[in-house]
């Protein structure tokens, strides 16, 4: 099973991965990070960062790593938490998020369809 049998083919999931990917190194503060935002599993700066599962993240759906060996459970898991990290950047003033057609909402609208999950 591979992410085709999402409905997608390779140029959608790219386009779907690259939008939290962006939106996480946007908000991520590597200034004094060691390994420039790579994820070292023996490094206990790394592990103790507050930035790990961002860093984590990174890593697993960063622009070089070949999409095409990932299962549909390890697509849906990537979507899954890259969604949950998107709804994490709403603010308490954004009420109305079926009805909103923001970056954010547009996004979010295409991983739950995707995901075959109803708001």
């Amino acid at each position: 099973m591979t992410y085709q049998d999402l409905g997608l083919d390779s140029a959608e999931l790219v386009e779907l991965l690259a939008y939290p990917r962006r939106k996480m190194r946007d908000n991520m503060d590597v200034r004094f990070c060691p390994h420039a935002a790579f994820y070292n599993p023996v490094d206990e700066r790394c592990i103790y960062c507050h930035q790990d599962t961002e860093c984590k993240w990174l890593n697993h759906n960063d622009e070089m790593v070949a999409i095409e060996g990932k299962s549909t459970a390890d697509i849906q898991r990537e979507l899954t938490k890259a969604m949950d990290y998107v709804e994490a950047q709403l603010t308490a003033a954004h009420l109305n998020r079926r009805a909103c057609t923001c970056d954010n909402c547009a996004w979010l609208v295409k991983v739950r369809q995707v995901l075959a999950i109803s708001v």
